[in-house]
Parts: C-alpha cells; sequence; structure tokens
C-alpha cells in the first residue's frame, strides 16, 4: 500500500510519525543486517536476530 521496503529509510521515517513514535524507544529486530543499519540511522535501537535466546538477552539489555 506504501510502495516501501526495507531498508528504505523512508519506512521507518513512516511507522515512527504515522504512530507518534519517539525512534529512542523503539527497538527493531531483523535477520538481515541492512535492515537493521537502516534503523540505526533512523535513531531505533536495532539488532540482528540470531536466535530466542540472543533476542531475549539483547532486549534485556534494553529493559524490555
Amino acid at each position: 500500500r506504501e510502495k516501501l521496503i526495507k531498508p528504505m529509510p523512508e519506512i521507518y521515517s513512516l511507522l515512527l510519525d504515522r504512530y507518534h513514535l519517539k525512534p529512542e524507544e523503539c527497538v527493531f529486530m531483523d535477520d538481515t543486517m541492512v535492515n537493521v543499519e537502516a534503523a540505526r540511522r533512523a535513531g531505533i535501537h536495532a539488532f540482528r536476530f540470531e536466535n530466542q535466546e540472543q533476542a531475549k538477552a539483547e532486549l534485556a539489555k534494553l529493559g524490555v
């Protein structure tokens, strides 16, 4: 519908604006590093998903 895909910077801006989110309060995880890097450039906490245990640990580091 929006004709945007990851890692286009506009997709992150659209989500943040549409839902009135503060990037520093958001967490993004993806299995593709280029998408993670794009989210980080948007100011979003982001990490590459490897497995459930690793994801839980990353989220715990962020207080989630």
